[in-house]
């Protein structure tokens, strides 16, 4: 769903054992240049997911754990402290179609960052996590397995009310080639030029709605390009 350089994805354990970090945060701390917490939805297959973003200023961490709004340990990550360390880390939940379970097992509220650099200087922050699931839109061009021209492709979807933006995806299933690209409301939509489309392939749309929590909602449809 979503496009980051250097992203290290990591599995996230939905119930770990223990209340607090495994290594101690004496002294002052650096804090994360960014971090982020979604719940991300994908209304046409029905699945959720919780995604952590953290991404350190400079050094990389040879530690890392996150902690629930009631300090359940819920991931830990511990590398090489003689190497150079991970700066950045996208870490994705399971996608239990059960959406109650998603829920249970990543609580709303305030998730604590705590982590190691690889020269011994801690780092911390926080980051909120909201239940409000982001409203879909619906697509409107393409319609669904619709044969369509390469030139001047326009990719359209209904507008939603209170939506921050819209994250555009568009992906050759063929070539495996994609790209992803934010829209501002009002826009609803996208013309994709023929130079960066490819005949006669079968094509993934999709849009999310990404509201002010930094929650998404994804709906996607199939279309093909007709061949020369």
């Amino acid at each position: 769903m979503r496009n980051r350089a250097t992203m290290i994805g990591l599995s996230l354990a939905l119930s770990m054992g223990g209340t607090g970090p495994a290594f101690g945060q004496p002294g002052p701390c650096q804090e994360f240049e960014e971090l982020d917490m979604t719940l991300e939805q994908n209304a046409t297959d029905g699945d959720t997911e919780v995604v952590f973003f953290a991404k350190t200023e400079t050094d990389g961490l040879h530690k890392l754990q996150i902690l629930s709004p009631a300090g359940r340990r819920v991931a830990s990550f511990d590398g090489d402290k003689r190497g150079i360390g991970i700066r950045e880390f996208l870490l994705e939940s399971a996608e239990p179609p059960e959406l109650d379970l998603v829920l249970g097992s990543f609580p709303e509220g305030t998730y604590t960052f705590l982590g190691r650099t690889v020269g011994g200087d801690c780092v911390t922050g926080e980051a909120d996590l909201s239940h409000g699931l982001a409203p879909a839109t619906t697509l409107l061009t393409p319609a669904e397995d619709d044969v369509v021209e390469v030139d001047d492709l326009l990719l359209s979807w209904a507008a939603v009310p209170g939506a921050e933006r819209y994250v555009v995806e568009l992906n050759n299933e063929d070539t495996g080639s994609e790209f992803t690209l934010e829209v501002f409301p009002p826009a609803t939509s996208l013309v994709i030029p023929a130079e960066l489309l490819a005949e006669d392939s079968e094509y993934q749309f999709a849009v999310g709605v990404k509201m002010p929590d930094g929650n998404v909602t994804f709906v996607e449809l199939a279309f093909f390009t007709a061949a020369p």
